[in-house]
């Protein structure tokens, strides 16, 4: 197996550094020997002995004893151009690239299968933990009826410094920022588009549906202060960004917003950066899936699992339909806090000095809304 590592960021780096540190291990395990030829980037790297640096990616996808081409750019263009091309030299491809993914998906997956070659992704949700694979092949008996999980560690974490160090969210951002938590685009994290990228992929499989991403609504987490994670906390609830997906009788209901989850469950557990992924299916009923969603090793550890599984040869098909029938998730209990009494038809209600506060009934946001119009109010789904 040669293969050629194209982006030698913090992720690629540690892919050649695993392929290299464990190079006897792995050619056990698949019989085979395990090269890394080349590490494309455009700035200078101290590659280890015997890997070729370049700063052209055609002189990888173009030499014929490349088998494998990993794309760590991350991006829609360029990356994109890498990937269709490497797949049309037939050379199956490795990415962590969950934008591009969410965006050209069935492009990307037609090229692949007409090519006869393979186009993996495990490390394009969820970082190192195996979700994508098992989902995919270890559910198969499996009718997936809901997927729901917290999908960025970003926000988890800022989320997290808010209610243990008691800050507020531009304070609890800069020290994200600082350790270099957040993306250099803050919106993909902060406004939930990066959640949505990778709820789609987990959707997509799910449902062998492809769909436009632009149809995912996102609410990101910049309207949460800390006076509403004080009032969920005494409610028995944290806010978590929650990104979620279920089939409906007409077309797939996605959502990615903050939401009110119980204490008393995982979910709700899940702390810092880390990520969880939870799945509904009719047999296995519940499966969560957790652990760390970013960091060096972390996610190089999901890309070289995805190299390793190419040398099986069998061809992971995407044959899947398309829809436009794809909805927001709009019937749910919602948290609401005003400093006036309101209307609502609510489950609980609570006043804490100038501020009541309601758990409603299940209502469509419209209606909601509607109630609310004439009154200034805060709201969020709550999980039940």
């Amino acid at each position: 197996m040669i293969i050629g590592v194209i982006g030698l960021g913090t992720v690629g780096f540690g892919t050649v550094d695993i392929l290299t540190k464990e190079k006897e291990r792995l050619e056990k395990t698949i019989g085979e020997e395990v090269v890394v030829k080349y590490g494309c980037a455009l700035e200078d790297v101290n590659l280890p002995d015997g890997i070729i640096y370049t700063q052209d990616y055609h002189e990888v996808i173009n030499d014929e004893d490349v088998d494998v081409v990993v794309e760590l750019i991350g991006g829609t263009t360029i990356a994109k151009k890498i990937i269709l091309d490497a797949l049309n030299k037939k050379k199956h491809v490795v990415t962590a690239n969950k934008a591009l993914i969410a965006h050209d998906a069935k492009e990307l997956f037609t090229a692949a299968r007409e090519n006869g070659v393979n186009l993996y992704y495990e490390a394009s949700v969820g970082g190192g933990i195996p979700v994508v694979v098992p989902a995919k092949e270890d559910l198969v008996a499996n009718n997936i009826n809901k997927i729901e999980g917290i999908l960025n560690g970003t926000t988890n974490f800022i989320l997290t410094l808010m209610e243990r160090d008691n800050l507020d969210f531009e304070e609890a951002l800069k020290i994200a920022q600082n350790l270099g938590y957040v993306e250099a685009n803050a919106a993909l994290d902060l406004d939930g588009y990066d959640a949505a990228h990778k709820i789609y992929i987990l959707t997509m499989n799910a449902f062998s549906t492809f769909f436009d991403f632009d149809k995912i609504k996102c609410t990101g987490i910049r309207n949460v202060t800390k006076k509403d994670m004080d009032y969920a906390k005494k409610l028995g609830y944290r806010i978590k960004l929650i990104a979620m997906s279920k089939k409906l009788e007409n077309g797939l209901g996605i959502d990615v917003s903050p939401t009110l989850v119980p204490m008393s469950e995982i979910v709700g557990n899940v702390m810092d950066a880390y990520n969880v992924v939870e799945i509904t299916c009719d047999y296995l009923e519940n499966v969560l899936f957790y652990g760390k969603g970013a960091g060096r090793y972390v996610t190089a550890s999901a890309v070289v699992a995805d190299i390793i599984k190419t040398a099986k040869k069998d061809v992971w098909t995407h044959d899947y339909d398309y829809t436009e029938n794809v909805y927001p998730i709009t019937s749910s209990k919602y948290y609401v806090r005003s400093e006036q009494p309101l209307n609502l038809n609510y489950d609980e209600y609570y006043s804490f000095g100038e501020d009541h506060i309601y758990i409603t009934d299940k209502v469509e946001l419209k209606d909601l809304e509607d109630a609310l119009k004439d009154t200034s109010a805060t709201y969020f789904k709550v999980r039940s």
